[in-house]
């Protein structure tokens, strides 16, 4: 069976992740995602979009997609996919891993490469971040895992930057940039963000 791609999706709180998640389970782009929603999460998905409350939170979701909690750990939830999937009980083509605010992303990265079961079913393809323009500088100063959220991405979306003026845009591009200087950065409006930039970024090819 071929490796599955598996996207990491960070940023702190308020900075978007939740509707860009929402309209990769509820926008017709013809992919079969499986989204993992942290259980932690602080805004959950579940209210709005997911009706159904199954017993293993796994749900088929309208548009192909399918949506699930962490129970225990990320490993385990991982597994129960892949497993469900080589049984033709799930069908999905990737993974979006949503991450809580406040987590560093190196560990879970890190579950790819240090878990053998995992890395022989899945293929760790890249780390996106959203950063709040109205919060940023104030979480860049005050959190590491912020700092290593940046740091750690592939890619960088920011979002809310019609809140902040030209300057303090530019300031902040400017800090994300000397932080890490190999991921592009983007607008993000709503979560208004190409399918393509958040999918399919090969990060990790070594």
């Amino acid at each position: 069976m071929a490796l599955i791609p598996a996207t990491i999706l960070t940023g702190f709180l308020g900075s978007g992740k939740t509707t860009l998640l929402k309209r990769v389970l509820s926008e017709a782009h013809g992919q079969k995602i499986a989204v993992i929603e942290n259980e932690f999460g602080e805004e959950n998905i579940d209210n709005d979009i997911l009706v159904a409350d199954t017993e293993e939170q796994i749900i088929q979701m309208s548009n192909g997609c399918v949506c699930c909690t962490i129970r225990e750990d990320l490993r385990s939830t991982l597994q129960l996919l892949a497993a469900k999937k080589r049984k033709g009980l799930l069908d999905f083509e990737r993974v979006v891993i949503e991450t809580t605010g406040l987590a560093d992303p190196g560990p879970v990265a890190q579950t790819f490469f240090m878990d053998d079961e995992v890395a022989e079913s899945y293929l760790l393809d890249s780390i996106v971040t959203l950063v709040d323009a109205k919060h940023a500088q104030q979480q860049l100063d005050d959190r590491q895992e912020a700092r290593r959220q940046v740091g750690f991405a592939d890619q960088i979306f920011i979002s809310k930057a019609d809140l902040v003026d030209d300057e303090a845009l530019d300031d902040l591009i400017h800090r994300i940039k000397h932080m890490n200087p190999r991921a592009p950065i983007e607008k993000a409006h709503f979560g208004e963000v190409a399918i393509s930039k958040v999918l399919d970024l090969r990060g990790f090819n070594l």
